[in-house]
């Protein structure tokens, strides 16, 4: 709600006064969730207080700061939470539960520092509307307003214990605050990175080096119980939230919006978003539109990453950030095919396969990846190969053979043999490390020489968060391809045409049954 909203609101509730104060305070003193749900439930949505009995939170992240924010608090001085943009961690954090701790007498001395005083004032307006006009709240803990009462700072009492709470911008001077001779025990930083303050290494710097001079040393040194808790969502892979969750004094915790990407996000575009299954997605908040989500994922995705996945794609810290696109894969010289097995792996990884196709001396690469059985797979790989041999071009694959690996190369050239095909496939037993083998790869993607299909969802996600991607399995199957495609050793075409030619009667069949 708007200010002059939340005001009338509040003043249109009946002033409650049944005998239960004791009872509720009591109950608030030890639960968080109660205290929000029984005197702000408007903040969280509810304004008819009939829903109250169907209220069922979804969202991972809020029922976290519901049932251990204290607990965390209490076992660490300093917390970190990055979380996506809507997920209610300023309403929760910097103004529900910094009122909760100052009303129940665990904190007596807030500070709030964002990144500008106006928006920091946004958070102070919204308390005080609430100290003045909440009645059930004022009735329960006894809450009278004192004589400094202004945006930037304020002081009230609860049952004649003495409050107060000032409000900063980011890179404000705020050293040697104190109230009734006490420093701040409870700092919330909410947000203080903007787009500005993130731009240049310089402004990040400068930010860092205020927030360890000037924030962390606002609580005093004798003080056992001070908290300092930074939320927000991170807009630079260098940015201060990023060196905040390196720094040992601090935990951290990360709540993206999407905690599982669909398992068919590669067959996903805008245009078909609405009417395609989305298979297996999972969000941190089970209430929201999935649909929704992706087409503002598809609209704008580097928004996306850091906005809602608190992965920024920051130019200047991908190394293949550079790359260009195509649209559609023109007929090439030859082609070749990089397969990258899940098997024994993460939960998390991909089944990639990569296609690279060769024009001369300019490469087409688009890779797909499957959250697949390996008999599934099998087919899927298949399917590809089919394809492209009805191009009458050169085809090579190659796949790595270690452990499981192995066993999977023979099925699947066993697979192919039971359909009269010869399966022309480099083994490839890696012996560099892999953080070197894909690096290799980026002065081709940067260049220009390896094109991008912009249907690759996965292998652009991989390409604009490496080195620090959640997975790199389309990177690793588009190596291998690369690899062979550009190793005139392993490139023996007057072989390859020979099986394409000795397989003419299979690319007939597959043209009757697939048309």
């Amino acid at each position: 709600m708007e200010l002059n909203e939340l005001k009338a609101y509040l003043k249109s509730l009946p002033n409650i006064i049944d005998g239960k104060s004791e009872f509720r305070v009591e109950k608030a003193q030890n639960d968080f969730k109660y205290f929000v749900l029984e005197y702000f439930p408007h903040q969280i949505g509810i304004e008819d207080i009939k829903l109250l009995d169907k209220f069922n939170e979804r969202s991972k992240f809020r029922l976290f700061v519901y049932s251990d924010l204290d607990k965390i608090c209490i076992q660490n001085r300093r917390v970190l939470f990055e979380a996506y943009r809507g997920s209610a961690k300023t309403t929760l954090i910097t103004r529900l539960f910094n009122l909760w701790l100052l009303l129940t007498n665990r904190k007596k001395y807030s500070i709030v520092i964002s990144s500008t005083l106006d928006i920091a004032v946004e958070s102070s307006d919204t308390i005080r509307v609430e100290l003045e006009d909440n009645a059930k709240l004022i009735n329960d803990y006894g809450i009278v307003a004192g004589k400094k009462w202004k945006s930037e700072e304020f002081i009230f009492y609860t049952n004649k214990n003495p409050k107060k709470m000032k409000f900063f911008g980011a890179g404000k001077k705020i050293r040697g605050t104190n109230f009734l001779g006490s420093r701040p025990d409870i700092i919330v930083c909410d947000d203080i990175e903007n787009d500005e303050n993130v731009e240049s290494a310089a402004q990040r710097d400068k930010l860092y080096k205020w927030f360890r001079k000037a924030v962390l040393k606002l609580p005093s040194r004798q003080s056992t119980t001070y908290n300092i808790i930074v939320v927000g969502t991170r807009l630079h892979h260098d940015g201060l939230l990023a060196r905040i969750k390196c720094l040992s004094s601090f935990i951290s915790y990360n709540f993206p919006l999407v905690t599982k990407f669909p398992d068919n996000i590669d067959e996903l575009n805008a245009d078909n978003i609405k009417t395609v299954r989305v298979i297996n997605m999972k969000l941190d908040d089970e209430s929201l539109d999935k649909r929704e989500v992706l087409t503002e994922f598809f609209d704008d995705k580097e928004s996306f990453y850091s906005e809602y996945q608190n992965e920024p794609l920051s130019k200047d810290g991908a190394i293949f950030s550079g790359y260009k696109t195509f649209e559609v894969m023109p007929l090439c010289d030859a082609y070749y095919i990089g397969i990258d097995p899940a098997l024994g792996k993460n939960k998390g990884d991909y089944f990639a396969i990569a296609t690279l196709g060769k024009q001369g001396k300019q490469y087409y690469l688009e890779a797909k990846g499957y959250k697949l059985k390996p008999d599934k797979m099998i087919a899927r790989i298949i399917e590809i190969y089919m394809r492209l041999l009805t191009l009458g071009k050169p085809i090579k694959a190659a796949i790595e053979t270690i452990a499981f690996q192995e066993f999977f190369k023979d099925r699947l050239k066993s697979e192919f043999l039971s359909r009269g095909i010869a399966l022309s496939v480099c083994e490839l037993k890696n012996s560099v490390a892999k953080e070197l083998r894909l690096d290799s790869l980026a002065p081709y993607v940067t260049d220009g020489t390896i094109l991008i299909s912009v249907d690759s969802n996965l292998l652009i996600e991989e390409l604009d968060t490496y080195p620090k991607a959640p997975h790199d399995d389309l990177l690793d199957a588009s190596e291998m391809a690369f690899r062979i495609a550009s190793s005139v050793a392993i490139a023996d075409y007057r072989a390859i045409n020979r099986l394409a030619k000795r397989n003419r009667t299979k690319i007939l069949d597959f043209k009757n049954r697939y048309n």
